[in-house]
């Protein structure tokens, strides 16, 4: 810690409880977009460059952008930009260049800013990234995932989140028939936010469509009801968002991640198949694949499938795994930070621990989040006995609150 520095514009370390300890802010899910006619974060833009000019300023010593910087999934059926990536998230890098300019200011004034893959940039390389943001450190494991160990004394685990949904986390193993050898791992969500985003993008004004049904299989199926889980989720998506395009119409374009074909709301929505199975033409059968890929995401402990599909969109599911994955297996681990969910939590626990646990969702900072706030973050003083965690919110005249939850 450079002891100094002296100016504090902001007021992220009032109550000064740890002068001396490693001081780090946390946000994500930027979602910057290659087109502000349909990008989720336009009007928070300038916000956003405000904050981390003042940032700038402060006494901090590291960044970590904790996942969905760049946003390669938000994008209508209808969209004809690049799709080779370099190409795509150059021309994402410079739809938002302001912010981008800011990040780099941080570097060259010396914080630390830490990447971490998200969802939405699973496709962003760590080799494109360093390019288009010189000196951004990166913290990966696998393929489009990333856990980023940081603090004084090692007790902080960030990562984006998306390692446990069964729609979000990368998928090496499905639709090979597809892509041949290429090492695709783009996973079910991709498509699901892409019809999502093409909803929007025709102004929530389609009809719905009369979708094929499927029963329940027998409680004693776990197979089928895996992918039961897997029809009703899609289901649910299609209905909540639909789209002008007909069911068998192939208006989704792919060229990238190894695909290169169109593909219809058909190809997606789970089906019964003539032997009497639940299935679809693309991520056929995934429940059964979905074991070998937590083993292949490092998944510290496995979760079922049919489980964990019907709580897909479930945000206190992602919040959870900080208790499972981490506070009830390594007593190192003090505080967990996810993204990913867009909703802002924050919650201590103390029974059954040695020592106070803490878990913080950093929220989102897209204009209008319907899940909670908008433009928050989360600030730690990490000390050698002890660490402060708060859950901040940024306003657009520069005014900080702390709306951390006891």
């Amino acid at each position: 810690m450079n002891t100094l520095k002296t100016e504090r514009l902001l007021p992220l370390w009032e109550n000064d409880t740890t002068p001396d300890a490693h001081r780090i802010v946390i946000i994500s899910d930027l979602h910057l977009g290659i087109d502000d006619h349909f990008s989720e974060t336009t009007r928070n833009k300038a916000a956003l460059v405000s904050f981390l000019g003042q940032l700038n300023s402060s006494t901090i010593d590291e960044l970590v952008i904790a996942g969905d910087l760049f946003d390669q999934w938000f994008v209508p059926v209808s969209y004809t930009g690049p799709t080779e990536l370099k190409a795509y998230f150059t021309r994402v890098a410079l739809n938002n260049a302001e912010i981008v300019a800011a990040i780099e200011t941080l570097i060259q004034n010396g914080i630390t800013v830490t990447y971490v893959p998200g969802n939405h940039d699973l496709l962003l390389t760590d080799d494109i990234l360093a390019e288009l943001i010189p000196g951004i450190k990166q913290a990966r494991d696998v393929a489009g995932l990333g856990t980023h160990r940081t603090g004084a004394r090692d007790e902080i685990v960030i990562e984006h989140g998306h390692r446990y949904n069964t729609f979000c986390a990368p998928d090496t193993l499905s639709n090979k028939e597809l892509t041949g050898t290429y090492p695709s791992i783009l996973p079910p969500g991709y498509f699901f936010t892409r019809v999502a985003a093409t909803w929007v993008a025709e102004g929530k004004s389609a009809p719905q469509l009369n979708l094929p049904e499927v029963v329940q299989p027998t409680t004693d199926n776990i197979d089928q009801l895996g992918a039961y889980a897997y029809y009703q989720t899609w289901a649910g998506t299609i209905n909540t968002f639909p789209i002008s395009a007909g069911f068998t119409e192939p208006v989704i374009n792919l060229d990238i991640d190894g695909y290169n074909d169109s593909y219809a709301l058909s190809d997606l929505l789970p089906t019964l198949q003539a032997d009497g199975t639940i299935s679809a033409a693309l991520y056929a059968n995934v429940q059964r694949r979905w074991d070998a890929l937590q083993e292949a995401n490092n998944v510290t402990v496995k979760l079922p499938y049919n489980l964990a599909t019907a709580r897909v969109q479930d945000s206190t599911f992602c919040d959870e795994q900080a208790v499972t994955q981490y506070f009830n297996v390594d007593p190192s681990v003090d505080i967990v930070v996810f993204g990913h969910t867009h909703v802002p939590v924050f919650n201590s626990f103390t029974e059954g621990y040695n020592r106070k646990k803490t878990y913080v969702n950093s929220g989102t900072w897209i204009d209008k989040n319907l899940l909670g706030a908008d433009m928050t973050f989360v600030v730690i003083e990490s000390g050698q006995d002890t660490s402060v965690v708060r859950l901040m919110q940024y306003a657009a005249d520069g005014t900080i609150a702390d709306i951390s939850q006891p």
